[in-house]
């Protein structure tokens, strides 16, 4: 049961609705029934995979973002199968809708507690996607009635090189805020030039260009206020993440 000295906590560091808290909550117990039934067969990653690794003060997230490692159709019924059974004694009544089973690859099934809480998780094929290397991690569960939980995960070089492709694609703020934290961890370096040259969509390091353009204020707070208590703004980010790049390259 989530410890409400926790929730408050958590809600206050972070600046967020306690919904949003309880739904970090129940992604903490579905990352350890993966990490129980499923560790061996998924690659976490995404906003959520950073959050809970490489910058675990930096945002909560609403999704679980994976990769199967074999057939996915056989690793969709074991997500499906461990999320609801690892869980029930927490958040009994917990259902699928739609059921990971019954959605194709690039659309997300949801989670639904009785309470209305949900958590989208997205299973994705790994062909077609890129090869970025991945370690084993513990995972930061927040929450002391969670189970550890210890999944493959990008590397933080990984990270940051997935997160610049994410950001030439679509320029969210969420990526951008990403870059920005991975760029307060260091991982913005030579090793991620080189991934990202090698994975990337350009066969070649960032370009400086790619930074030229921030999210505006408001788009900016629309789409992560929820989520964190912003300290930085869109242009601050973008201009810490352009200088990390330059240096990196």
């Amino acid at each position: 049961m989530l410890d409400p000295s926790e929730e408050v906590a958590v809600a206050d560091q972070f600046g967020v609705a306690r919904d949003q808290v309880r739904r970090d909550h129940l992604i903490s117990h579905l990352l350890a029934a993966l990490s129980s039934r499923a560790a061996g067969d998924v690659v976490f990653f995404g906003g959520t995979a950073l959050s809970r690794t490489f910058a675990p003060d930096g945002r909560l997230s609403e999704d679980i973002d994976l990769i199967a490692t074999r057939d996915r159709r056989d690793t969709a019924a074991l997500v499906q199968d461990c999320s609801i059974r690892e869980t029930r004694r927490e958040f009994p009544g917990l259902r699928w809708d739609p059921p990971l089973t019954n959605v194709r690859d690039t659309r997300p099934a949801v989670l639904t507690t009785t309470e209305g809480i949900t958590v989208r998780i997205q299973l994705l094929r790994a062909d077609g996607y890129p090869k970025w290397p991945t370690a084993m991690t513990s995972l930061v569960q927040r929450y002391s009635d969670a189970a550890p939980a210890t999944l493959a995960v990008p590397t933080a070089a990984a990270f940051a090189a997935a997160k610049t492709v994410a950001w030439m694609d679509r320029a969210a703020s969420r990526d951008l805020f990403d870059l920005w934290l991975l760029s307060q961890a260091g991982a913005i370096n030579g090793e991620a030039a080189d991934l990202f040259a090698r994975h990337g969509p350009t066969a070649k390091a960032p370009a400086v260009s790619l930074f030229n353009r921030a999210p505006n204020e408001s788009t900016w707070h629309r789409d992560l206020s929820g989520q964190t208590r912003l300290s930085v703004t869109p242009v601050e980010a973008l201009d810490t993440v352009r200088r990390a790049w330059l240096a990196a390259v």
